[in-house]
This record gives C-alpha cells, sequence and structure tokens, in this order.
C-alpha cells in the first residue's frame, strides 16, 4: 500500500471512522493485501467475487456502505483507475481519484488529486464542507 494512503488509513482508524478495501481482486488476495499492511486497516473487504457486477458498475462501493452501515453519500472512496472512479462516482461517494498507471479525465465536479501523500483527515473533512 502506497505510504500516504497507507497513513490516511491509519490516522481514520486511530479516529474511529469505519473503512473498507474495495477491489475487483479475488477475495483471498484482497485479504492478503490488507494482511499485509501491519494492522488492521478494513473494516470490511468487498472484492470482486463478492459482487455479481464489477466496476465500474456502483455495486462494490453499495455493497461496502451497506456492510459499513453509512449512506453512500457519507463515504469517500479514493481510487486510481478509471473504472474504479467511475464505480464511485456511480454509487454516490465522495470519490477522489488519484491517477497511477493512466491518466484520470478531468470532468467538471470530478475531484482529482496529484497524490495522497501529506494528505490527512482534516483534507477528507474538507470534501464535506
Amino acid at each position: 500500500m502506497e505510504a500516504g494512503r497507507k497513513r490516511v488509513t491509519f490516522e481514520l482508524k486511530e479516529a474511529g471512522i469505519k473503512t473498507a478495501l474495495v477491489t475487483m481482486s479475488m477475495r483471498r488476495m484482497a485479504l492478503a493485501v490488507a494482511d499485509a499492511v501491519g494492522f488492521d486497516a478494513f473494516d470490511v473487504v468487498v472484492a470482486g467475487d463478492d459482487v455479481e457486477f464489477g466496476k465500474p458498475h456502483p455495486e462494490a462501493y453499495l455493497k461496502a456502505a451497506e456492510l459499513l452501515g453509512v449512506d453512500p453519500a457519507d463515504c469517500i472512496a479514493i481510487e486510481d483507475s478509471v473504472p474504479g472512479l467511475a464505480s464511485a462516482e456511480a454509487a454516490g461517494t465522495k470519490a477522489i481519484g488519484i491517477p497511477n498507471l493512466v491518466k484520470l479525465e478531468e470532468l467538471e465536479g470530478r475531484i482529482l488529486w496529484p497524490t495522497l501523500e501529506g494528505a490527512t483527515l482534516a483534507d477528507l473533512k474538507q470534501l464535506f464542507e
């Protein structure tokens, strides 16, 4: 897990904020990644074999929100792929696109950050102001 993403996840967990890993990888692979983080980073893992429709369909994010017991509109999704960002946006989350291997298209209302490096819980909270 990228250092910036790991630090933000740790800060969320310390603040008691629920977190989920939403991935189209197989569950066994997703759990191996979650275990490798080094702390109990995710309350919920939704993997590709847990849903009928993969990203860009919103099902995975909707399922994660449901399992967390929260409204998708109260969630922040951090995505680095075109289908992932489209999935999070379609689910109604506050989706942050962080380009990795592919460029993410700038669209009106879309939130794009160059990196999570240096991002804090306060930066995430500002998305709801």
